[in-house]
């Protein structure tokens, strides 16, 4: 099954107290991760781990990292050990029904779900994933009942209503699209910091151009265009610190490798300054292989009549 949609940090709670030190040094794993660097977040892990085996919000990262690199097994073992020892906790249960689901385990994905929505009757991603496997489920049921009887009408109706709910034709070896929770964020303090002044949104003509920009560049990412993609970023953009060629390296690598992308783009607001522009909104991001939902920036720049990205940052 495919893993498509990480839930948003604040939608998720552990009841865990973190130490601020080792809450930093989970953060950094978390960012390592984030970036790609799959091997040496596990094993920066794994070192942290060692010293403190029961720090639940190491383990449920621990497991998205395993998930991430196709280590199924090893990922259920994690959210499984999790969920005894937090049966409190909705999101491992979650995670234990996407990888379950992944294997074609039906029946324990739906018990894991129905699990995470009884210690948090209010989470709704399960819900959600709960109904996806219902539907796939039932498409299972009907493609059964129509191999012992073909002529079998009701059967057929109710099929063709699953694929319609769907969204297409149900793979055999495909269930439907259940979510991943990311990474539980760390309990502190909110730090107070000056709002810097900001400039006032511009009017809905002058930002059309924007629009347009982000717009087209969340459609090359969804369809794979890497020329588009990248054609939407300024020459001298550098992501994560990384040169222009290593950071063009590194997104070739994440947006081809999975068979399917999705990225929808919401709550989008504006600010722009002359030939510069802020904007911001909603990024969910859904693959065959992983997913998130998170708050992302782009700093813009009007380069030769078109708006570029300068700068980018998510949380």
């Amino acid at each position: 099954m495919a893993l498509p949609r990480i839930l948003a940090a604040a939608a998720l709670c552990l009841a865990v107290v973190a130490v601020p030190a080792r809450a930093s040094e989970v953060q950094e794993i978390n960012q390592q991760f984030r970036k790609g660097d799959l091997t040496g977040a596990l094993e920066r892990a794994d070192r942290y781990l060692a010293k403190n085996p029961k720090d639940a919000q190491a383990r449920f990262l621990k497991g998205l990292i395993l998930a991430d690199q196709g280590k199924t097994n090893d990922a259920i073992t994690i959210f499984t050990s999790l969920t005894e020892d937090y049966p409190e906790l909705p999101e491992p249960y979650n995670n234990l029904a996407v990888l379950y689901a992944s294997q074609g385990k039906y029946e324990a994905a739906k018990n894991a779900l129905e699990q995470a929505i009884r210690t948090h009757p209010s989470y709704a991603t399960a819900h959600e994933n709960l109904g996806d496997i219902y539907a796939k489920m039932a498409s299972i049921a009907y493609d059964k009942a129509l191999a012992l009887d073909s002529k079998n009408t009701a059967a057929q109706t109710k099929l063709a209503l699953i694929k319609d709910i769907m969204g297409g034709q149900p793979r055999k070896t495909a269930p439907p699209k259940p979510t991943v929770a990311t990474v539980p964020p760390q309990p502190a303090k909110p730090a107070t910091v000056p709002k810097p002044t900001t400039p006032a949104p511009a009017a809905p003509a002058a930002t059309s151009g924007i629009e347009a920009a982000v717009a087209a560049w969340a459609a090359a990412w969804s369809n794979r265009d890497m020329d588009a993609y990248l054609a939407a970023y300024a020459d001298d953009f550098s992501g994560a610190g990384m040169t222009r060629t290593a950071w063009e390296a590194q997104r070739r690598t994440r947006i081809t490798a999975p068979k399917r992308i999705e990225v929808r783009v919401s709550d989008l607001k504006i600010e722009q300054d002359g030939d510069t522009a802020r904007a911001t909104f909603r990024q969910a991001y859904r693959s065959d292989r992983l997913s998130s939902t998170v708050t992302k920036t782009l700093e813009l720049a009007q380069q030769n009549g078109q708006w570029r990205i300068v700068g980018e940052t998510s949380n």
